[in-house]
């Protein structure tokens, strides 16, 4: 078993995407512009805000629109979220085995503290990070501020995730990657070959341990 699994939260960890589609949207109508398809919003759970509102939406001044929608997330979105099922138990399953747990994600930091403490599992995770103020971290930043805290090398050190955006965070830092198709990001035709996948959160456990072995 790794020494060390980080993961990333927005469909890794939990269903964010009602407060995150409604907070998009919110962001959308507060700069004037209609809010484009669910289909199309749903693409980009998961992706860095202020690149988001600047080269996928076209946003002339992307920070006034971040700001509109943490605005947003802070007072309604962070309260429409939940654990994916079988995640809680997978988690306290690693706890137990003493492998260290840690989160990386672009989300902004406050607000993942926040939820992870709500939904019950923030006393599993020996490190948070998520973006700060000013959209400035990278999601190998992020990564490599975990694995910083918890001491671990690259070798040690595997990222749990749900979109592009992992995967090259991942590679970016030379560590292992295990994908999750329950998310936003993968579905197993697509990435099929490329890496393990897991179709649920109750067979990270198990595919943590080939993974490992190789």
């Amino acid at each position: 078993m790794y020494k060390c699994v980080i993961f990333d939260m927005d469909g890794t960890l939990a269903d964010t995407s009602p407060g995150i589609l409604a907070s998009h949207r919110y962001a959308h109508k507060m700069m004037g512009q209609p809010a484009p398809e669910e289909c199309v919003l749903r693409k980009v759970i998961g992706g860095p805000l202020l690149q988001t509102y600047q080269e996928r939406f076209g946003f002339a001044e992307p920070e006034k629109a971040v700001a509109f929608y943490r605005q947003y997330y802070a007072e309604q979105g962070i309260h429409a979220a939940s654990l994916y099922p079988g995640i809680a138990d997978a988690l306290r399953e690693l706890y137990a085995r003493g492998v260290l747990l840690g989160v990386a994600t672009l989300k902004a930091d406050r607000f993942v503290k926040q939820m992870l403490w709500d939904m019950g599992v923030f006393d599993c995770f020996s490190a948070i990070y998520g973006m700060d103020e000013k959209d400035g971290r990278t999601k190998a930043q992020l990564i490599q501020m975990c694995m910083s805290q918890l001491g671990t090398s690259a070798e040690e050190t595997v990222l749990v995730g749900d979109s592009i955006h992992d995967m090259e965070g991942a590679e970016a830092c030379g560590i292992s990657f295990l994908g999750v198709t329950y998310g936003f990001g993968f579905s197993e035709q697509e990435e099929k070959g490329k890496f393990q996948m897991c179709s649920t959160p109750a067979e990270i456990v198990e595919k943590l341990e080939v993974l490992y072995r190789g």
